[in-house]
């Protein structure tokens, strides 16, 4: 069985679709946030908040947001290997 993959341009109305699809959207201070509780922000594996700007994805099979730098896309790659 093949694997899709869903490939989007980096730009903030792209990233506010996908989010919408997860039942998140973006509070007054440009963090995820719970669109059923805007006081409850998304958090990364870190631990912590997630802001648009560095939202990078949604790991397959979860709601594991990741961060748009090196080290945490890295952390999500070599997590199951």
């Amino acid at each position: 069985m093949s694997e899709e993959v869903i490939t989007f341009r980096e730009d903030q109305k792209t990233k506010e679709f996908i989010l919408k699809i997860f039942g998140k959207t973006v509070d007054a201070d440009g963090y995820v946030v719970e669109t059923d509780n805007l006081a409850q922000r998304v958090l990364t594996p870190d631990g912590e908040e997630l802001l648009l700007d560095d939202f990078a994805g949604v790991q397959k099979g979860s709601e594991l947001f990741i961060k748009s730098d090196l080290p945490s896309i890295f952390k999500v790659a070599t997590r199951n290997k």
